[in-house]
């Protein structure tokens, strides 16, 4: 089977259960809708995408980590997490 390449930023873990998210397994449909955990259905937040609080001005402050568990540092290399090839590189914009 071959690996899904995620983005680093897009990492979560479910502020419930604390199964891993990403951002590409939510529907993008949904992006001013209530997100749920395709595993537990709990009510995600910014706290599941490691942010200090939600809507503007948010700051990333946690980073999921080749472990799978929270990092207060965000991980400089890529890694292998499951079937998941995560790129530590920077996001550019598209404009």
């Amino acid at each position: 089977m071959s690996q899904q390449t995620v983005v680093l930023e897009s990492l979560g873990r479910c502020e419930h259960c604390q199964v891993l998210l990403t951002l590409k397994d939510l529907p993008a449909d949904a992006l001013d809708a209530e997100w749920r955990c395709p595993s537990c259905n709990g009510k995600l937040s910014h706290l599941s995408f490691g942010y200090d609080k939600g809507g503007k001005g948010a700051q990333k402050v946690k980073w999921v980590g080749p472990d799978g568990k929270w990092a207060n540092q965000k991980p400089d290399d890529n890694f292998a997490l499951g079937d998941w090839f995560v790129s530590s590189l920077p996001i550019q914009p598209l404009w």
